[in-house]
Protein backbone atom coordinates (compact mmCIF):
# COMPACT_ATOMS: atom_id res chain seq x y z
CA UNK A 1 0.00 0.00 0.00
CA UNK A 2 1.38 3.41 -0.87
CA UNK A 3 1.37 5.11 2.26
CA UNK A 4 3.49 8.24 3.46
CA UNK A 5 3.92 7.28 7.22
CA UNK A 6 3.54 4.57 9.48
CA UNK A 7 1.81 5.59 12.93
CA UNK A 8 5.04 6.50 14.63
CA UNK A 9 4.69 9.60 12.35
CA UNK A 10 0.82 9.98 13.54
CA UNK A 11 1.99 11.20 16.38
CA UNK A 12 5.68 12.24 15.62
CA UNK A 13 6.65 15.72 15.15
CA UNK A 14 4.43 18.09 13.09
CA UNK A 15 7.28 18.87 10.65
CA UNK A 16 8.07 15.37 9.78
CA UNK A 17 4.45 14.11 8.85
CA UNK A 18 4.25 17.43 7.08
CA UNK A 19 6.87 16.47 4.95
CA UNK A 20 6.00 12.69 4.42
CA UNK A 21 2.17 13.50 3.67
CA UNK A 22 4.01 16.59 0.97
CA UNK A 23 5.59 13.59 -0.95
CA UNK A 24 2.27 11.36 -0.61
CA UNK A 25 0.20 14.21 -1.94
CA UNK A 26 2.67 14.98 -4.87
CA UNK A 27 2.56 11.04 -5.97
CA UNK A 28 -1.61 10.88 -5.71
CA UNK A 29 -1.77 13.88 -7.51
CA UNK A 30 0.11 12.39 -10.94
CA UNK A 31 -1.33 8.99 -9.90
CA UNK A 32 -5.11 10.95 -11.26
CA UNK A 33 -3.81 12.70 -13.84
CA UNK A 34 -4.54 10.98 -17.35
CA UNK A 35 -4.15 7.17 -18.86
CA UNK A 36 -2.71 6.26 -15.00
CA UNK A 37 -6.00 7.22 -14.03
CA UNK A 38 -8.23 5.81 -16.54
CA UNK A 39 -8.38 9.19 -18.10
CA UNK A 40 -8.04 10.72 -21.09
CA UNK A 41 -4.48 12.19 -22.10
CA UNK A 42 -3.84 15.46 -19.67
CA UNK A 43 -7.33 15.49 -18.18
CA UNK A 44 -7.06 15.36 -14.45
CA UNK A 45 -9.90 13.18 -12.40
CA UNK A 46 -11.50 14.90 -9.62
CA UNK A 47 -11.69 11.71 -7.95
CA UNK A 48 -11.41 7.50 -8.63
CA UNK A 49 -14.64 7.20 -6.90
CA UNK A 50 -17.39 6.15 -9.40
CA UNK A 51 -20.25 5.72 -6.89
CA UNK A 52 -21.47 7.43 -3.96
CA UNK A 53 -20.54 9.31 -4.99
CA UNK A 54 -19.57 9.27 -8.41
CA UNK A 55 -16.54 12.37 -8.92
CA UNK A 56 -14.70 10.07 -12.10
CA UNK A 57 -15.14 13.63 -14.03
CA UNK A 58 -12.56 16.13 -15.33
CA UNK A 59 -14.09 19.30 -14.11
CA UNK A 60 -12.32 22.68 -15.39
CA UNK A 61 -12.03 24.27 -12.10
CA UNK A 62 -10.38 21.28 -10.59
CA UNK A 63 -7.97 20.76 -12.86
CA UNK A 64 -6.94 24.15 -13.39
CA UNK A 65 -6.25 24.50 -9.21
CA UNK A 66 -4.72 20.93 -9.74
CA UNK A 67 -2.18 21.39 -12.44
CA UNK A 68 -1.18 24.73 -10.98
CA UNK A 69 0.83 22.42 -8.66
CA UNK A 70 2.58 21.51 -11.67
CA UNK A 71 3.29 24.62 -12.63
CA UNK A 72 4.39 26.15 -8.84
CA UNK A 73 6.83 23.19 -8.61
CA UNK A 74 8.32 23.85 -12.43
CA UNK A 75 8.58 27.38 -11.18
CA UNK A 76 10.71 27.08 -8.16
CA UNK A 77 12.82 23.94 -9.10
CA UNK A 78 13.03 24.60 -12.83
CA UNK A 79 12.50 20.55 -13.12
CA UNK A 80 11.60 20.63 -16.87
CA UNK A 81 10.91 16.59 -16.12
CA UNK A 82 7.21 18.34 -15.69
CA UNK A 83 6.88 20.72 -18.17
CA UNK A 84 5.11 17.81 -20.31
CA UNK A 85 2.18 17.80 -17.91
CA UNK A 86 1.49 21.13 -18.48
CA UNK A 87 1.40 20.61 -22.07
CA UNK A 88 -0.71 18.42 -22.19
CA UNK A 89 -2.86 19.99 -19.75
CA UNK A 90 -2.93 22.49 -22.54
CA UNK A 91 -3.73 20.41 -25.60
CA UNK A 92 -6.46 18.61 -23.69
CA UNK A 93 -7.84 22.07 -22.59
CA UNK A 94 -8.30 23.32 -26.21
CA UNK A 95 -9.96 20.37 -27.09
CA UNK A 96 -12.60 20.63 -24.71
CA UNK A 97 -12.75 24.48 -25.90
CA UNK A 98 -14.01 23.53 -29.34
CA UNK A 99 -16.64 20.45 -27.80
CA UNK A 100 -20.17 21.71 -27.99
CA UNK A 101 -22.07 20.80 -24.70
CA UNK A 102 -24.75 21.64 -22.91
CA UNK A 103 -23.92 24.85 -21.89
CA UNK A 104 -23.13 25.93 -25.80
CA UNK A 105 -20.58 25.91 -28.20
CA UNK A 106 -17.24 27.93 -28.86
CA UNK A 107 -18.75 29.41 -32.35
CA UNK A 108 -21.89 30.69 -30.23
CA UNK A 109 -20.08 32.90 -28.81
CA UNK A 110 -17.53 30.49 -27.01
CA UNK A 111 -20.95 29.78 -24.65
CA UNK A 112 -19.11 26.27 -24.68
CA UNK A 113 -16.40 27.71 -22.18
CA UNK A 114 -18.64 27.64 -18.89
CA UNK A 115 -19.47 23.96 -19.20
CA UNK A 116 -18.17 22.70 -15.70
CA UNK A 117 -17.26 19.18 -16.11
CA UNK A 118 -16.77 16.37 -18.91
CA UNK A 119 -15.96 12.59 -18.83
CA UNK A 120 -13.00 11.44 -18.11
CA UNK A 121 -12.60 10.22 -21.68
CA UNK A 122 -12.86 13.74 -22.54
CA UNK A 123 -16.64 13.53 -24.33
CA UNK A 124 -18.81 16.06 -22.99
CA UNK A 125 -21.21 15.58 -19.90
CA UNK A 126 -24.87 15.71 -21.18
CA UNK A 127 -26.73 15.59 -17.93
CA UNK A 128 -28.50 17.82 -15.38
CA UNK A 129 -25.93 20.11 -13.71
CA UNK A 130 -25.21 23.96 -12.20
CA UNK A 131 -24.13 25.79 -15.27
CA UNK A 132 -22.33 27.66 -16.75
CA UNK A 133 -19.71 28.04 -14.07
CA UNK A 134 -17.63 30.84 -14.68
CA UNK A 135 -14.78 30.27 -12.49
CA UNK A 136 -12.92 27.78 -14.34
CA UNK A 137 -12.05 29.38 -17.79
CA UNK A 138 -10.63 31.62 -15.23
CA UNK A 139 -8.60 29.89 -13.51
CA UNK A 140 -7.49 27.79 -16.18
CA UNK A 141 -6.05 31.32 -17.83
CA UNK A 142 -4.55 31.92 -14.71
CA UNK A 143 -2.37 28.38 -14.85
CA UNK A 144 -1.37 28.44 -18.62
CA UNK A 145 -0.71 32.11 -18.53
CA UNK A 146 1.90 31.21 -15.79
CA UNK A 147 3.35 28.39 -18.14
CA UNK A 148 3.47 30.75 -21.15
CA UNK A 149 5.40 33.68 -19.53
CA UNK A 150 7.81 30.77 -18.18
CA UNK A 151 8.55 29.99 -21.63
CA UNK A 152 8.56 33.21 -22.92
CA UNK A 153 11.36 34.33 -20.66
CA UNK A 154 13.08 31.12 -21.16
CA UNK A 155 12.98 32.29 -24.95
CA UNK A 156 13.53 29.45 -26.96
CA UNK A 157 12.51 29.24 -30.15
CA UNK A 158 10.75 26.07 -29.48
CA UNK A 159 9.09 27.83 -26.59
CA UNK A 160 7.77 30.57 -28.25
CA UNK A 161 6.60 28.90 -30.87
CA UNK A 162 4.37 26.31 -28.38
CA UNK A 163 2.99 30.22 -26.68
CA UNK A 164 2.50 31.27 -30.52
CA UNK A 165 0.56 28.58 -31.93
CA UNK A 166 -1.21 26.93 -28.68
CA UNK A 167 -1.51 29.22 -25.89
CA UNK A 168 -2.20 32.86 -27.09
CA UNK A 169 -2.60 33.56 -31.28
CA UNK A 170 -3.69 36.72 -31.67
CA UNK A 171 -6.45 35.78 -34.35
CA UNK A 172 -10.19 36.62 -32.99
CA UNK A 173 -12.06 35.32 -33.05
CA UNK A 174 -9.88 33.43 -30.50
CA UNK A 175 -8.74 29.80 -31.35
CA UNK A 176 -5.79 29.27 -28.72
CA UNK A 177 -6.77 28.11 -24.96
CA UNK A 178 -5.62 31.57 -23.26
CA UNK A 179 -6.82 33.69 -25.67
CA UNK A 180 -10.10 31.83 -25.65
CA UNK A 181 -10.65 31.84 -21.81
CA UNK A 182 -9.73 35.56 -21.57
CA UNK A 183 -12.34 36.51 -24.24
CA UNK A 184 -14.57 34.10 -22.60
CA UNK A 185 -13.92 36.30 -18.73
CA UNK A 186 -13.98 39.67 -20.73
CA UNK A 187 -17.04 38.85 -21.74
CA UNK A 188 -19.19 37.02 -19.41
CA UNK A 189 -17.32 38.02 -16.24
CA UNK A 190 -20.86 40.63 -15.35
CA UNK A 191 -23.51 37.43 -15.92
CA UNK A 192 -24.74 34.90 -13.42
CA UNK A 193 -22.99 32.12 -13.04
CA UNK A 194 -22.85 28.96 -10.57
CA UNK A 195 -20.44 29.22 -7.49
CA UNK A 196 -17.98 26.93 -6.73
CA UNK A 197 -19.61 25.05 -4.84
CA UNK A 198 -22.18 23.98 -7.93
CA UNK A 199 -25.22 25.21 -5.87
CA UNK A 200 -25.83 29.32 -5.86
CA UNK A 201 -26.82 30.64 -9.36
CA UNK A 202 -25.72 34.42 -9.25
CA UNK A 203 -22.33 36.70 -8.57
CA UNK A 204 -20.00 35.11 -6.46
CA UNK A 205 -16.90 36.96 -4.66
CA UNK A 206 -14.44 33.48 -5.93
CA UNK A 207 -15.61 34.02 -9.34
CA UNK A 208 -14.71 37.81 -9.73
CA UNK A 209 -11.73 37.74 -7.88
CA UNK A 210 -10.05 35.24 -9.84
CA UNK A 211 -11.36 36.82 -12.92
CA UNK A 212 -10.24 39.83 -12.12
CA UNK A 213 -6.38 38.17 -11.52
CA UNK A 214 -7.06 36.22 -15.07
CA UNK A 215 -7.66 39.73 -16.72
CA UNK A 216 -4.67 41.23 -15.31
CA UNK A 217 -1.99 38.61 -16.00
CA UNK A 218 -3.44 38.10 -19.18
CA UNK A 219 -3.13 42.02 -20.37
CA UNK A 220 0.13 41.86 -19.07
CA UNK A 221 0.69 38.56 -21.80
CA UNK A 222 -0.78 40.20 -24.21
CA UNK A 223 1.18 43.42 -24.23
CA UNK A 224 4.50 40.66 -24.24
CA UNK A 225 2.92 39.16 -27.66
CA UNK A 226 2.01 42.76 -29.34
CA UNK A 227 -1.89 42.59 -28.82
CA UNK A 228 -2.50 45.82 -27.17
CA UNK A 229 -6.17 46.33 -28.27
CA UNK A 230 -6.68 43.20 -25.93
CA UNK A 231 -4.10 44.44 -23.12
CA UNK A 232 -6.60 47.27 -22.43
CA UNK A 233 -9.81 45.73 -23.23
CA UNK A 234 -8.66 42.96 -20.11
CA UNK A 235 -7.36 45.98 -18.68
CA UNK A 236 -10.28 47.86 -18.63
CA UNK A 237 -12.42 44.60 -17.62
CA UNK A 238 -10.74 44.55 -14.74
CA UNK A 239 -11.09 47.26 -13.13
CA UNK A 240 -14.73 47.13 -13.55
CA UNK A 241 -14.53 43.61 -11.32
CA UNK A 242 -12.46 45.60 -8.56
CA UNK A 243 -15.60 48.00 -8.29
CA UNK A 244 -17.64 45.34 -8.40
CA UNK A 245 -15.81 43.27 -5.66
CA UNK A 246 -15.96 46.02 -3.47
CA UNK A 247 -20.11 45.63 -3.27
CA UNK A 248 -19.87 42.11 -1.45
CA UNK A 249 -17.67 43.81 1.28
CA UNK A 250 -20.57 43.55 4.71
CA UNK A 251 -20.59 48.01 5.61
CA UNK A 252 -21.76 46.78 9.37
CA UNK A 253 -18.60 43.78 10.20
CA UNK A 254 -16.14 44.62 6.81
CA UNK A 255 -16.54 40.98 6.59
CA UNK A 256 -16.67 39.70 2.95
CA UNK A 257 -19.56 38.33 1.33
CA UNK A 258 -19.24 35.04 -0.59
CA UNK A 259 -22.21 36.06 -2.51
CA UNK A 260 -24.93 38.40 -2.68
CA UNK A 261 -27.37 39.04 -0.53
CA UNK A 262 -26.85 35.53 1.59
CA UNK A 263 -29.87 36.00 3.53
CA UNK A 264 -32.19 34.62 0.98
CA UNK A 265 -30.62 31.34 1.02
CA UNK A 266 -31.01 31.07 4.60
CA UNK A 267 -26.79 31.93 4.95
CA UNK A 268 -24.54 33.87 7.03
CA UNK A 269 -21.95 34.74 3.30
CA UNK A 270 -19.07 33.13 5.56
CA UNK A 271 -17.77 30.70 3.37
CA UNK A 272 -14.69 28.97 2.35
CA UNK A 273 -14.75 30.67 -1.19
CA UNK A 274 -13.13 33.61 0.22
CA UNK A 275 -9.84 32.20 1.44
CA UNK A 276 -9.79 30.13 -1.29
CA UNK A 277 -9.81 32.32 -3.64
CA UNK A 278 -7.42 34.38 -1.98
CA UNK A 279 -5.51 31.66 -2.51
CA UNK A 280 -6.16 31.32 -6.46
CA UNK A 281 -5.82 34.73 -6.89
CA UNK A 282 -2.39 34.54 -5.64
CA UNK A 283 -2.51 38.16 -4.04
CA UNK A 284 -0.40 39.24 -1.34
CA UNK A 285 0.85 41.66 1.49
CA UNK A 286 -1.76 44.49 2.90
CA UNK A 287 -3.02 44.56 -0.92
CA UNK A 288 -7.16 45.00 -1.88
CA UNK A 289 -7.87 41.09 -1.13
CA UNK A 290 -4.34 40.19 -0.34
CA UNK A 291 -3.99 37.54 2.61
CA UNK A 292 -2.98 40.31 5.21
CA UNK A 293 -5.51 42.61 4.24
CA UNK A 294 -8.05 43.79 7.32
CA UNK A 295 -11.07 42.54 5.32
CA UNK A 296 -9.47 38.97 4.54
CA UNK A 297 -8.44 38.74 8.42
CA UNK A 298 -11.83 39.81 9.91
CA UNK A 299 -13.54 37.23 6.93
CA UNK A 300 -11.22 34.51 7.86
CA UNK A 301 -11.71 34.71 11.46
CA UNK A 302 -15.16 34.96 11.66
CA UNK A 303 -15.10 32.00 9.10
CA UNK A 304 -13.43 29.43 11.86
CA UNK A 305 -15.38 31.36 14.88
CA UNK A 306 -19.09 29.86 12.66
CA UNK A 307 -17.16 26.19 13.07
CA UNK A 308 -16.34 26.19 16.67
CA UNK A 309 -20.15 25.03 18.11
CA UNK A 310 -20.65 23.03 14.59
CA UNK A 311 -18.63 19.58 14.84
CA UNK A 312 -18.62 17.52 17.87
CA UNK A 313 -14.75 16.89 16.76
CA UNK A 314 -14.75 20.75 17.52
CA UNK A 315 -16.41 20.88 20.95
CA UNK A 316 -12.81 20.47 22.41
CA UNK A 317 -10.95 22.18 20.62
CA UNK A 318 -12.46 25.41 21.54
CA UNK A 319 -10.69 27.81 20.91
CA UNK A 320 -8.16 27.08 19.18
CA UNK A 321 -8.07 25.85 15.44
CA UNK A 322 -10.95 23.85 14.67
CA UNK A 323 -11.99 22.25 11.26
CA UNK A 324 -13.70 23.30 9.38
CA UNK A 325 -16.26 23.01 6.13
CA UNK A 326 -17.88 24.63 3.35
CA UNK A 327 -20.28 26.94 4.87
CA UNK A 328 -21.73 26.46 8.34
CA UNK A 329 -24.95 26.11 7.12
CA UNK A 330 -24.23 23.28 4.74
CA UNK A 331 -26.76 19.74 4.38
CA UNK A 332 -24.34 18.12 1.70
CA UNK A 333 -22.53 14.81 3.43
CA UNK A 334 -20.74 13.85 0.98
CA UNK A 335 -23.23 11.47 -0.97
CA UNK A 336 -26.39 13.19 0.05
CA UNK A 337 -28.49 15.89 1.67
CA UNK A 338 -27.92 15.28 5.92
CA UNK A 339 -25.42 17.50 7.44
CA UNK A 340 -22.03 19.01 6.26
CA UNK A 341 -18.90 18.10 7.34
CA UNK A 342 -15.16 19.23 7.49
CA UNK A 343 -13.47 18.83 4.40
CA UNK A 344 -9.60 18.91 4.56
CA UNK A 345 -9.10 21.15 1.30
CA UNK A 346 -11.08 24.07 3.43
CA UNK A 347 -8.98 23.17 6.47
CA UNK A 348 -5.82 23.62 4.76
CA UNK A 349 -6.87 26.94 3.15
CA UNK A 350 -7.25 28.72 6.43
CA UNK A 351 -3.48 27.93 7.97
CA UNK A 352 -2.13 28.33 4.20
CA UNK A 353 -3.79 32.22 4.47
CA UNK A 354 -2.19 32.77 7.78
CA UNK A 355 1.36 31.52 6.60
CA UNK A 356 0.96 33.81 3.59
CA UNK A 357 -0.40 36.80 6.11
CA UNK A 358 2.70 36.20 8.55
CA UNK A 359 5.07 35.43 5.84
CA UNK A 360 4.34 39.33 4.92
CA UNK A 361 4.67 40.33 8.30
CA UNK A 362 8.02 38.83 9.16
CA UNK A 363 9.69 39.16 5.80
CA UNK A 364 8.52 43.02 4.91
CA UNK A 365 9.15 43.42 7.82
CA UNK A 366 5.62 45.72 8.67
CA UNK A 367 3.89 46.80 11.79
CA UNK A 368 0.36 46.03 12.30
CA UNK A 369 -2.55 48.35 12.58
CA UNK A 370 -5.65 48.02 14.11
CA UNK A 371 -8.60 49.06 12.46
CA UNK A 372 -12.31 48.61 13.98
CA UNK A 373 -12.48 45.77 10.75
CA UNK A 374 -9.80 43.67 12.34
CA UNK A 375 -9.61 44.23 15.73
CA UNK A 376 -11.40 41.36 16.62
CA UNK A 377 -8.93 39.17 14.70
CA UNK A 378 -6.31 40.62 16.54
CA UNK A 379 -7.71 40.54 19.21
CA UNK A 380 -7.94 36.90 20.13
CA UNK A 381 -4.52 36.72 20.46
CA UNK A 382 -4.03 40.28 22.61
CA UNK A 383 -7.51 41.55 24.10
CA UNK A 384 -5.79 44.61 25.29
CA UNK A 385 -5.53 46.28 21.48
CA UNK A 386 -7.62 49.20 20.68
CA UNK A 387 -8.43 50.40 17.66
CA UNK A 388 -6.30 52.72 15.97
CA UNK A 389 -3.10 51.00 17.67
CA UNK A 390 -0.09 50.21 15.60
CA UNK A 391 1.91 47.64 16.82
CA UNK A 392 6.06 48.70 16.27
CA UNK A 393 7.58 46.07 14.20
CA UNK A 394 9.77 44.06 16.25
CA UNK A 395 8.07 45.25 19.47
CA UNK A 396 7.51 42.66 22.31
CA UNK A 397 3.59 43.25 21.36
CA UNK A 398 4.38 42.19 17.89
CA UNK A 399 6.55 39.37 18.61
CA UNK A 400 3.63 38.11 20.60
CA UNK A 401 1.19 38.87 18.20
CA UNK A 402 3.30 37.28 15.21
CA UNK A 403 3.92 33.87 17.47
CA UNK A 404 0.45 33.55 18.57
CA UNK A 405 -0.28 33.89 14.80
CA UNK A 406 1.68 30.94 13.89
CA UNK A 407 0.83 28.56 16.63
CA UNK A 408 -2.97 29.16 15.31
CA UNK A 409 -1.98 28.68 11.77
CA UNK A 410 0.07 24.98 13.09
CA UNK A 411 -3.13 23.70 14.79
CA UNK A 412 -4.90 23.46 11.23
CA UNK A 413 -2.08 21.63 10.25
CA UNK A 414 -2.76 19.28 13.52
CA UNK A 415 -6.11 19.18 12.59
CA UNK A 416 -5.59 17.69 9.23
CA UNK A 417 -2.81 15.02 10.71
CA UNK A 418 -5.43 14.19 13.54
CA UNK A 419 -8.22 13.39 10.87
CA UNK A 420 -6.20 12.25 8.21
CA UNK A 421 -7.78 8.53 6.35
CA UNK A 422 -5.63 5.50 6.98
CA UNK A 423 -2.24 5.77 5.48
CA UNK A 424 -2.11 9.59 4.92
CA UNK A 425 -5.39 9.58 2.42
CA UNK A 426 -7.36 12.48 1.85
CA UNK A 427 -10.79 12.28 0.62
CA UNK A 428 -13.70 15.43 -0.06
CA UNK A 429 -14.57 15.39 3.45
CA UNK A 430 -14.16 13.89 7.00
CA UNK A 431 -16.95 13.11 9.47
CA UNK A 432 -18.15 15.71 12.12
CA UNK A 433 -18.36 13.05 14.63
CA UNK A 434 -15.81 12.59 17.28
CA UNK A 435 -13.15 9.79 15.84
CA UNK A 436 -12.05 6.66 18.39
CA UNK A 437 -9.37 5.28 15.72
CA UNK A 438 -6.68 7.02 15.40
CA UNK A 439 -6.98 8.18 12.00
CA UNK A 440 -10.14 10.29 11.17
CA UNK A 441 -13.55 8.62 9.65
CA UNK A 442 -13.10 9.58 5.55
CA UNK A 443 -16.27 10.86 4.01
CA UNK A 444 -17.68 11.64 0.46
CA UNK A 445 -15.75 11.28 -2.64
CA UNK A 446 -12.35 9.25 -1.56
CA UNK A 447 -8.69 10.38 -2.66
CA UNK A 448 -10.19 13.90 -3.98
CA UNK A 449 -7.23 15.05 -6.42
CA UNK A 450 -8.11 18.93 -5.16
CA UNK A 451 -7.32 18.08 -1.41
CA UNK A 452 -4.15 16.40 -1.96
CA UNK A 453 -3.10 19.84 -4.23
CA UNK A 454 -4.33 22.09 -1.44
CA UNK A 455 -2.10 20.08 0.37
CA UNK A 456 1.03 19.84 -1.46
CA UNK A 457 0.56 23.86 -2.00
CA UNK A 458 -0.08 24.90 1.10
CA UNK A 459 2.78 22.82 2.65
CA UNK A 460 5.31 24.57 0.17
CA UNK A 461 4.43 28.32 1.52
CA UNK A 462 4.79 26.67 5.03
CA UNK A 463 8.08 25.36 4.25
CA UNK A 464 9.41 29.09 2.87
CA UNK A 465 8.30 30.83 5.94
CA UNK A 466 9.13 28.04 8.39
CA UNK A 467 12.91 28.45 6.76
CA UNK A 468 13.41 31.47 7.30
CA UNK A 469 13.64 33.03 3.88
CA UNK A 470 11.91 35.45 1.80
CA UNK A 471 9.42 33.48 0.43
CA UNK A 472 9.17 33.28 -3.37
CA UNK A 473 5.90 34.83 -4.92
CA UNK A 474 3.18 33.30 -3.94
CA UNK A 475 1.93 31.30 -6.99
CA UNK A 476 -1.02 28.99 -7.45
Amino acid sequence: MDTPHDELLVYGRLDVWIGKESEFAWRKIFQQIGPPAGAKEGLVIASPSTEEPDYFYTWTRDSALVTSVALNNLLRTNDTAIEPVLREYAYSQLALQHMCNPSGCHEWELRGLGEPKYHADGTAFMGNWGRPQRDGPALRAITLTGFADYLLERGAPGDIKFVHEHLYELSMPPMSVIKADLEYVAKYWDQPSFDLWEEIRGKHFFTLLVSLTALRKGARLAIQLADAPAASHYTEQGDRIMKELRNFIDPDTGRILAYENPGQWNRTGLDAAIPLAVLAAGTSGVDEWGPANDYVLATLGAYVDSFRDQYAINVEERPKAVATGRYAEDIYDGIGISTGNPWYLTTLAVTHVLSRASAYYKFTPAEVLISSVSLPFWAQFDSTLTVNEVVPVRSEKWWKLMDELEIWSEGFWEVVRKYQGVGGQLSEQFHRRVAWSVVGIPQGAKDLTWSYAAFYLASVDRAYYKSGEVPWPPMV
